[in-house]
């Protein structure tokens, strides 16, 4: 079936054509001329088929509301195992834990914890959820900034511990005492600061991490707690998907592992972090085609693709293009374990050539990855029901869902993927389908804000949806479907549904009462 089936709203149309003919320049006039850009989603078979069950899936937004949430928690153990591949074919020693924090999901957390995979944790809520969930305390690693609580509830249960700077360190042997905790806590020193005189190479600068200048401090807070904390090796996050900047961050630590063995320490794990990178796009030429009509409208040699010509980042200066695109890069071809592989193929110079993975692997340290969307990818979705069909004062087509943009982005970042209508009436107008051209629309949401666009970017639409279709956002697991998520005019946040095939067919449970077995 073609997910994109529904019915003409004659009303626009007519608006649109009559536009057109009077030679009008409006904004609706120059959106009816512009050729279709798509922004074609990747979807997982799974999904596929089950966007086919039409009448469960009314049924379920009739009966839980709008937006809904549905996860496919059977899936994610195939992205759990493409990083398991790429440890067995360099030969490493490698462990995968899942980064909690972009998505809150019951039954993603509890099917993992049937897989061989570990949990990265941020909170002492996510802490107890995955204790709760079924992981042990060796399988969890708490990161990020840390209060006291965090720490307090880290140190009891003996997870390991990512100290994000010199002070969680002294809370962590402070805390010790006070808690009377006897066995030893295993600690990671997670660094920034990184340098290389042999690279061009822009340090950003971080808030986060020891500054690998002050770490000598933090190994003589070690070292005067042997007994109580156990340095197992070393961290770092970086907010970028550069291989150079990731290369040479590694570089850095490996070289503190010599130092760390000088003063008797026993490190043997390197935690490099997440950021692998998720392909959501089916076309390469169409993202390329999409960004490269953006910049012409930033020009002004076509007409503007964006709400009140927003430019995400971009700015023209005497005809020339300034800025830089602020956006995920949709298509990538170097995702997940392939993009793992990439970076541990990469040779350093100064150790004769030798690969990341090759001194990793010989020097018998353990690598320790985080991923977080791409662990995700394909496991969700995100369903809105379309609340009406309008036109802006300018005269632009504006799809209006029972829901806001914060249901469905993470942060402000904008989600360049085309969703997929799924209409309310079995049997589609025909002959509207053969009279009316794509169509570019702006999804809007529910609030009583002009900023609250889902899409400020046009989305381009075989027909114009009606009042009571589903709108439906594939991928939307990793970070999208409620790490922003608001309670905002007392609308509530989406519910989760976990839904599973078993004997050919789609069983379905609220997400907290899923069970994996």
């Amino acid at each position: 079936m073609s997910f994109t089936e529904t019915k003409t709203i004659e009303v626009d149309v007519e608006t649109l054509t009559k536009a057109a003919q009077s030679g009008q320049s409006s904004p609706a006039t120059k959106i009816a001329n512009i050729k279709a850009l798509p922004l074609t989603p990747i979807v997982h078979d799974t999904v596929r088929r089950f966007l086919g069950e039409k009448e469960l899936l009314f049924t379920l937004a009739s009966a839980l509301g709008s937006p809904l949430n549905i996860l496919f928690p059977d899936t994610v153990e195939e992205n759990v195992q493409r990083f398991n591949a790429t440890f067995k074919k360099l030969g490493m020693i490698g462990k995968v834990f899942f980064a909690h924090k972009c998505n809150q999901s019951d039954s993603i957390v509890r099917r993992l914890a049937l897989t061989d995979a570990n949990l990265d944790v941020s909170s002492a809520g996510e802490l107890r959820h995955a204790l709760g969930a079924g992981f042990d305390a060796t399988r969890i690693e708490a990161t990020g900034p840390k209060n006291r609580e965090f720490i307090a509830l880290a140190v009891q249960q003996g997870v390991t511990i990512a100290v994000d700077s010199l002070s969680e360190l002294k809370a962590v042997v402070e805390l010790r005492a006070k808690l009377k905790v006897k066995k030893a806590n295993k600690i990671l020193l997670r660094l920034s600061g990184f340098e290389a005189n042999h690279s061009k190479f822009l340090n950003k600068g971080s808030r986060f991490g020891i500054p690998i200048k002050t770490v000598k401090e933090a190994f003589d807070i070690l070292e005067a707690n042997r007994k109580e904390l156990f340095l197992l090796g070393f961290s770092f996050h970086l907010d970028t998907v550069s291989v150079l900047e990731r290369a040479i961050a590694i570089e850095n630590c490996l070289e503190l592992f010599e130092e760390a063995l000088g003063r008797d320490f026993e490190p043997r794990v390197l935690d490099i972090g997440g950021g692998y990178k998720v392909n959501y796009l089916q076309n390469e030429d169409d993202w390329n085609a999409y960004v490269s009509a953006l910049k012409e409208a930033v020009l002004g040699t076509r007409p503007s693709m964006t709400w009140h010509n927003n430019a995400f980042g971009l700015s023209s200066d005497k005809g020339k293009l300034k800025g830089n695109f602020n956006s995920y890069s949709y298509f990538d071809t170097q995702t997940g374990g392939d993009f793992l592989d990439e970076l541990l193929s990469q040779k350093f110079g100064n150790l004769g050539d030798a690969t990341a993975a090759s001194i990793l692997r010989d020097n018998m340290i353990e690598l320790w990855i985080e991923p977080g969307r791409s662990l995700v990818e394909q496991t969700g979705i995100t369903i809105g029901r379309v609340n009406s069909i309008r036109s802006s004062s300018r005269g632009e087509p504006i799809v209006c869902l029972n829901m806001k943009r914060q249901d469905i982005s993470f942060l402000d970042q904008e989600v360049f993927v085309d969703p997929i209508i799924v209409s309310r009436d079995s049997a589609p107008d025909e002959s509207a389908d053969k009279a009316v051209q794509p169509v570019g629309v702006y999804f809007a949401g529910n609030l009583c804000l002009e900023s609250d666009l889902i899409y400020r970017h046009l989305t381009y639409l075989d027909r114009l949806p009606q009042e009571g279709d589903l709108v439906v956002f594939v991928n939307t697991a990793g970070y999208f479907m409620d790490f922003s998520a608001t309670t905002s005019i007392m609308h509530p946040i989406a519910q989760k549904v976990a839904v599973s095939e078993r004997d050919g067919k789609f069983v379905w449970s609220m997400d907290s009462q899923y069970l994996p077995f």
